[in-house]
This record gives structure tokens, sequence and C-alpha cells, in this order.
């Protein structure tokens, strides 16, 4: 149940960051979208985020929650790097702008992988509990 409310909530939280605002620069009116960033942000260290959230993912739905934890967590520390992110392209010439500040779609982009940490970490707690549970019963 833990895992199925988890794996909704990060999976939700990745759908509307795609709609949502990301980085915005000084040279346009508003936010990069999520699916822009998706789609064409490979060069930066933080885009890697993308597939150990999918790991981490498809790891919980496979009911691994060891392997899915540490694939968040790596995750979680690629996404949160985007925060180092000083300039970024803003056309097909090359040309950069600085960053000036982070949308909603960038939040929630970071809070789908937090939230898959938390679901593995609170399904690994889980089941070394019930492991505890049935090898250290009473006698009685």
């Amino acid at each position: 149940k833990v895992r199925t409310v988890g794996l909704i909530v990060g999976g939700l939280l990745f759908l509307l960051s795609l709609g949502g605002g990301t980085i915005a620069d000084e040279s346009s009116d508003g936010f990069l979208l999520g699916i822009i960033c998706l789609l064409f942000g490979m060069g930066y260290l933080a885009w890697y985020a993308n597939p150990f959230i999918f790991l981490s993912a498809t790891l919980l739905i496979l009911k691994r929650p060891h392997w899915a934890a540490g694939f968040a967590a790596i995750a979680t520390a690629l996404a949160t790097s985007a925060l180092l992110i000083k300039e970024i392209l803003v056309d097909e010439g090359g040309q950069t702008a600085p960053v000036t500040g982070y949308g909603m779609g960038f939040y929630l982009w970071v809070g789908c992988s937090v939230s898959l940490l938390g679901t593995s970490l609170l399904c690994v707690a889980i089941r070394l509990r019930q492991i505890i549970n049935t090898t250290h019963r009473p006698p009685g």
C-alpha cells in the first residue's frame, strides 16, 4: 500500500513537472517548461536524474526497495545539482543567459525523486520491522 501510494505520488509529481516552469533566465519572459528540459537538457548534469528516477520507480514496482532507495538518492542529488547551474543555453547558436530563478516545475521534479526516496526507505523500514517481529518473538 505504501509502495503504491508513493509510486502514484512520484508519478504525478513528475507528470506535473513537465507542464510547469523549471528554470528562468534574464533573456526570456518566463520559465522553460519541464518537457523542454526533459527533451533537450542532456547537456546538464542534473538532467541525468531522469534515468535514475525511472530506475528507482521500476525497482519499486519490482519490489526491490533497497536498490530503489539507492537510485532515488542518486536522482535526488543529481536533480538538486541544477541549483548550481549559473547559465543556460537560450538559442541554437550557443548563446547563454544567467539563471534568474526556479519555477514550480523544478520543485515538482525534485519532489518526485524525494518522494521515491522516502517511499523506498519506508518500504525498507517496514520490511525490516516485519523481519525483526517474526525472528525475535518472545517465548510463550
